[in-house]
């Protein structure tokens, strides 16, 4: 309904009387802008009325108050008007355009009266300058409208809430990242949706929330940290398994919009796609991994090559030795055998001799003399001379010839006068000198049964292959237990231009978990102190070197065999790349 005001007077005038200039009178103390009129005439304007309208109290009255409104509201101004003049049922307020002095239009908002000054009605008009509040709220239309436009023109995935959590901005390009349009997520509080499975606050929520210890504490726990660069504002990192093909890492920082007053009004939030990178470190830890992995496996090559080294060096250090040892022995034996050859001959002309002395005996010596020769013979016990010494002789050069045997295979085996070069030579000849070498090795153990196939020769190492040899004859001793045992050593020709050595023993055999590392630097299941777990590593890499290889077949409690296959012709083999 409309205000009504019923002022009575003792006293009237015509027109607008005494009485009613005095009620206008009294409205010019009230501060608002505020005019009067009836049936059409401007009758009163207040000074605070004047100066918002731009015109002095003479121009304003007596002017149809129409005339001030814009042509776009004169009707509906007209209207509200006579609905309270006439007491209807209306609107209090109307927002309307005046025209000022100057030509201005300036925006109000008029809250009509009815006034009754002794039963006469007057409109009495309370006027709001709305033109500022207008022009901050077209300005800040446009700012909004710029932001819009800048927010959604942004590359960064970008969204923004106001501070009823509502969204009020969701870019193209945080729409391309989610799969989730703009026009699913603005005005909602479903910002949580493209991002979750179930109903939970964004950071941005956090921030606007102020709700920060939740987020460290159980919704990003490990992953939230304060921002380095932005005050109040918060970053974090996780996975989203549902975005993309193969989900997304995402790098999201939240901060607070604020006021000029510093109140927060609001929050934003921009997303950075991290897979690429994730991927690249990922690629990287494995890349590094793999440096690691074959850093080790050449350290492990170089502590190989180095124990082989070391390996090569002490058996050239021992074969020096050995070739010295028997060229030292060969001399002396040379003579001592050159000597029981003499001493032989020697002893046919002495056993001539006796003959002759013992034909003379019975052929008329005297018979003091022959007394005497036959006393002497009985006492020298000659017939067993003649019998004992050509036994002693034949020992004796038996003995030397065994001596000198073994010096040869000594030095066979070390090759020392031989330059490492490829050769040709009888691995079989090189096992029977093997054999010998190691005989003392065996010969309390174990029988030897060698069953040789007559090998044709092969390019080989050949001093090599009998530390080869010697390696697997040893550890095949070692292998036997209390009881005597066995050891086999064949050798067989194979196909397409390869043989083959066999040295199988029946002693404790190797257990299936150990058969994998059996060739590896270092491993040995022998006794602290009675193995280096060299040799076989070292055999392994022999044989290779031969482009041959080496093959395990062993038992637990019935033996292990260790096969040899060698090409017979060298061919170097190609360097890898």
């Amino acid at each position: 309904m409309g205000k009504r005001i019923v002022l009575h007077s003792c006293a009237r005038e015509r027109g607008c009387g005494v009485d009613s200039r005095l009620a206008l009178n009294l409205l010019d103390t009230v501060g608002a802008p505020m005019l009067a009129y009836r049936d059409g005439p401007v009758l009163y304007a207040n000074e605070a009325c004047q100066q918002l309208l731009q015109r002095d109290q003479a121009s304003l009255l007596g002017m149809p108050f129409d005339a001030l409104v814009i042509d776009g509201d004169r009707q509906r101004w007209q209207a509200l008007a006579a609905a309270v003049l006439a007491g209807e049922a209306a609107p209090e307020k109307l927002e309307l355009c005046l025209l000022s002095g100057g030509g201005e239009q300036r925006t109000v908002e008029i809250a009509p009266s009815r006034i009754d000054i002794d039963d006469d009605p007057l409109l009495v008009c309370f006027i709001y300058d709305l033109s500022e509040y207008k022009r901050r709220e077209a300005r800040e239309r446009s700012l909004f409208r710029l932001f819009a436009q800048i927010i959604d023109g942004d590359p960064v995935p970008t969204f923004v809430l106001n501070a009823q959590h509502q969204v009020t901005h969701w870019n193209k390009a945080c729409a391309a990242i989610t799969g989730t349009a703009a026009a699913e997520i603005v005005g909602t509080t479903r910002q949580w949706y493209p991002f979750y499975r179930t109903e939970r606050p964004t950071l941005a929520d956090l921030v606007l929330s102020g709700d920060l210890e939740r987020g460290f504490e159980e919704l990003y726990r490990g992953k939230l940290r304060r921002s380095e660069l932005i005050d109040g504002a918060y970053e974090a990192e996780a996975f989203f398994p549902h975005f993309g093909d193969s989900g997304r890492w995402l790098y999201f920082t939240a901060a607070p919009l604020r006021n000029a007053r510093g109140q927060v009004v609001g929050a934003i939030e921009t997303l950075q796609d991290m897979t690429a990178r994730r991927t690249a470190e990922e690629a990287l830890r494995q890349q590094q991994a793999g440096l690691e992995r074959l850093v080790a496996e050449r350290t492990a090559q170089l502590e190989s090559a180095s124990a082989q080294l070391v390996q090569s060096e002490k058996m050239a250090s021992i074969g020096q030795l050995a070739a010295g040892v028997a060229h030292e022995i060969n001399n002396p034996i040379g003579y001592v055998h050159s000597n029981i050859g003499a001493l032989e001959g020697y002893m046919g002309d002495l056993f001539e001799m006796l003959d002759a002395y013992e034909q003379a005996l019975s052929s008329g010596l005297a018979e003091d003399k022959r007394e005497a020769l036959q006393a002497l013979g009985a006492k020298l016990d000659v017939e067993f001379l003649r019998e004992d010494i050509p036994k002693l002789v034949e020992e004796s050069k038996e003995g030397i010839t065994r001596v000198r045997k073994i010096v040869q295979d000594l030095k066979d085996f070390s090759h020392v006068d031989v330059k490492q070069e490829w050769q040709w030579a009888n691995i079989e000849a090189g096992l029977e000198s093997t054999l010998n070498i190691v005989s003392n090795e065996i010969k309390y153990k174990a029988d030897v049964v060698c069953e040789f196939a007559g090998l044709p020769e092969i390019e080989c190492l050949p001093s090599q292959l009998n530390q080869v040899f010697m390696n697997l004859l040893v550890n095949a001793a070692h292998a036997i237990g209390e009881a005597r045992g066995r050891i086999r050593v064949a050798t067989r020709v194979l196909d397409a231009g390869q043989v083959c050595v066999e040295v199988a023993d029946n002693g404790c055999g190797i257990a299936p978990e150990l058969q994998m590392k059996i060739f590896d630097p270092f491993f040995t299941t022998k006794p602290v102190g009675k193995g280096t777990g060299l040799g076989l590593s070292l055999s392994y890499g022999i044989v290779k070197n031969h482009n041959g290889r080496i093959e395990l077949e062993s038992t637990p409690g019935v033996g292990t065999l260790f096969r040899v296959v060698l090409p017979v012709h060298h061919v170097e083999a190609r360097s890898e790349a």
